[in-house]
């Protein structure tokens, strides 16, 4: 079976290797709440980076803007 192996993978496989095995063998995580919020967590932060990312762009224009603005006033 050729698959990718993620960080996280191995990172877990680092932490404790007999969870890492309970996960692989399809076992419910004991701490699925905190993966959960965990996931919600970094959804957040995805959608504001994005968000920044946009307005950063839009700000950048309107600068630009200005300034051709700007130049053929004088």
């Amino acid at each position: 079976m050729n698959r990718r192996v993620r960080a996280s993978e191995i990172a877990a496989f680092a932490y404790c290797a007999r969870a890492w095995g309970y996960t692989e063998q399809g076992e419910p995580s004991q701490r699925q709440p905190e993966r959960d919020a965990g996931q919600a967590h970094h959804s957040r932060r995805l959608r504001r980076a994005a968000r920044s990312a946009l307005l950063m762009r839009l700000g950048l224009a309107c600068l630009a803007l200005a300034l051709v603005v700007l130049a053929l006033r004088t």
